[in-house]
């Protein structure tokens, strides 16, 4: 059976009409810049199937050996120094390594796979890919089985991991020789062939076989605009392993200069250097998942889907070089949890803080292939977000509404009815208190908070009246929260679940006159340790502060004024420890590193805020607020914030 090349051959197997010679550097002056803008000008192919994603990354093919079954290679082409490896001439008698390219072909398939990015002619779509020559074409352009099977053969047994064949048989033959690659590893990329046919030509054909294990990709040719080339092979049957690419008028290496050649041949090394990209980037991929990884990702082109002509479509080395699926990293209990989460705000935000300088927040995770993907979890922290309107009215004091029981009902701040400072996250909670006395001006205080969004607490505070309308206590409490850990909102691999605290707040309260009073409350926490996904923590302490000053008929008879300053939850003490992905071994295998942290903040924040309210009307009121935030979040490099804001609110 005799082999033919796969260019656009205008008469028989001459080259005539093929190649149009180019000198792509004559007469030009440039800058270094002007000189690599041109030589990726003249290197069209790489930027129509998106391979300048591969680059930004540093990956371009290094390591990875590509035997291209074909007339040789001209070593001595500038742009191919030190790209080729020791290959292997099985066109004479006795197969020796003496692989020189009498005819062009070769050397200008391999350019387009691997040349050099110097800023000089063109640069190949993997160009730091080794090379491997196979000479399995005579220089006339002529070969036979015999020849490729020995070659195809060989090239697997050096184990390159792809073989490129830019050539084509006149008819069916005898595939052991491609059996033997495809058990041995190799990824095969054989053109279409050049027939305007609407069935590839052999042995491209061979992809749709079940013992070809989806590692043989038929490629048929676009031009610059991604319309099938007239004279390409069409995908027919092996539709489901065909990928389309650039084929036409393509310059590349040529003897020792540069051409433009047009056909299947031109279009499969680009297929072939997008699979070095690829497997640049993950060594441990077998050949079956490279090809799908190319399949799945293609851009789709003529008919929805899969069609007959195009196949799966035209290469897109932007999307195969990003997740395909889902990116899921290994968690706690041996689960793997989807890669993303977030957190914002409340008192584990120095801890966050702290793990993100310490580098623990980079963790990998894989996607359907079981290709490793690197993500920075601290971009997901928000350290402190803007002060809503709804925060900076918090601090209205609560309105007792006395029921028949003696049990008062009261909405806004949670601390304006429970006298504990941990609780001053709550700002629009929906509040229960009742007095019970128990004589001797001693007095139980039973107490119940709720706020949907964020948590419920229960407290029972033991109070002692003191003269002049005084009064100061001790107060226990277990706070639930339902959405956040610590006041923080955290979601995915950072988040630590619910949390419970249990606080003890010293508390005292005063009336300065009959309408003025002072609360104070200073509380500490403690919560139990956690565990999430990544995230651990020890049993957390944490303190909080509070201190408000209230005044009715301050200006207008009516209107209330109101006071604070906070020290809003802080944790004091305990360590979070984060034990996640960072990589993959050699064979694909995750590497998992431990490491932890300080949960205590570098800073501490203090709240100063003003409210007042005047009556407007029988039902309405006019409200101001402000507050002023040193060192927001705990941090102490955060920049000082302001805010202020007005609102008339009227009953029905």
């Amino acid at each position: 059976m005799f082999f033919r090349l796969n260019p656009v051959l205008r008469t028989g197997l001459t080259l005539a009409g093929v190649a149009a010679l180019v000198n792509p550097n004559a007469g030009l002056a440039q800058t270094a810049a002007q000189a690599a803008q041109t030589e990726l000008n003249n290197s069209k192919f790489v930027s129509q199937i998106g391979a300048v994603t591969a680059y930004g990354l540093k990956f371009t093919g290094l390591g990875v050996k590509i035997a291209v079954l074909d007339t040789g290679v001209n070593a001595a082409s500038p742009d191919l120094a030190g790209r080729i490896i020791t290959g292997r001439n099985f066109t004479v008698a006795t197969p020796s390594t003496a692989v020189a390219d009498g005819n062009g072909h070769g050397t200008h398939v391999s350019g387009l796979i691997a040349a050099n990015r110097n800023s000089v002619g063109m640069f190949g779509v993997a160009y730091s890919a080794q090379i491997m020559p196979v000479k399995v074409i005579a220089d006339n352009g002529a070969g036979n089985t015999a020849w490729l099977n020995a070659g195809l053969r060989w090239a697997a047994d050096q184990q390159a991991s792809i073989a490129n064949m830019s050539l084509g048989s006149t008819a069916a033959f005898d595939p052991e020789a491609l059996k033997y690659g495809v058990g041995k590893g190799m990824l095969i990329v054989a053109a279409a062939g050049n027939s305007a046919l609407a069935q590839p030509g052999w042995p491209a054909r061979y992809a749709s076989q079940s013992w070809a294990n989806g590692q043989i990709i038929n490629v048929v040719a676009v031009d610059s605009v991604n319309k099938i080339a007239a004279w390409s092979n069409r995908a027919g049957d092996a539709m489901n392993f065909t990928l389309a690419a650039p084929g036409s008028a393509l310059m590349s290496t040529y003897k020792t200069g540069y051409a433009l050649m047009s056909g299947t041949s031109m279009a499969t090394p680009v297929v072939t250097g997008a699979a070095a990209l690829i497997r640049s980037r993950w060594t441990y991929l077998s050949a079956k998942d490279v090809a799908n990884i190319l399949f799945v990702t293609a851009t789709d082109l003529g008919a929805a889907g899969v069609d007959a002509i195009y196949g799966r479509g035209l290469v897109n080395v932007d999307r195969a070089m990003k997740p395909v699926g889902q990116v899921a990293t290994p968690a706690y209990g041996g689960k793997t949890v989807p890669l993303y989460g977030a957190s914002a705000g409340g008192a584990l935000a120095g801890a966050m803080k702290n793990a993100a300088q310490a580098g623990l927040l980079t963790v990998s995770g894989v996607d359907e292939y079981g290709r490793d993907f690197t993500a920075d979890m601290s971009r997901a922290l928000v350290k402190t977000r803007p002060l809503l309107a709804d925060e900076l009215f918090a601090l209205n004091p609560a309105v007792a509404v006395p029921t028949s029981s003696g049990l008062r009902v009261s909405q806004g701040n949670a601390f304006t009815a429970l006298p504990i400072a941990h609780l001053g996250f709550m700002d629009q909670a929906t509040s229960l208190t009742q007095r019970l006395p128990i004589g001797a001006g001693w007095a139980m205080v039973p107490a119940l908070a709720s706020q949907t969004d964020k948590a419920t607490a229960a407290s029972l505070a033991i109070t002692r009246s003191l003269p002049r309308d005084a009064e100061i206590g001790v107060a226990m409490t277990r706070m639930n929260e339902q959405q956040t850990f610590l006041g923080a909102a955290t979601q995915g691999v950072l988040g630590l679940g619910h949390s419970a605290t249990t606080a003890l707040a010293l508390f005292a309260r005063a009336s300065i006159d009959e309408h003025t009073r002072l609360d104070a409350s200073v509380s500490f926490g403690s919560t139990p340790a956690a565990q999430g996904s990544l995230l651990a923590t020890t049993s957390a302490l944490s303190q909080a502060m509070r201190v408000s000053l209230t005044r009715r008929n301050a200006l207008f008879d009516g209107d209330g004024l109101a006071l604070a300053l906070e020290q809003p939850m802080r944790i004091s003490g305990g360590t979070m420890s984060i034990e996640r992905m960072v990589g993959t071994d050699a064979a694909g295998a995750p590497l998992i590193e431990r490491g932890s942290v300080s949960m205590k903040p570098d800073g501490r924040e203090l709240r100063l805020s003003l409210h007042y309210s005047v009556p407007m009307g029988r039902r309405g009121s006019l409200q101001l607020a402000a507050m002023h935030r040193s060192q927001p979040g705990h941090f102490a490099d955060a920049a000082s914030e302001r805010a202020a804001a007005i609102r008339y609110r009227s009953v029905f």
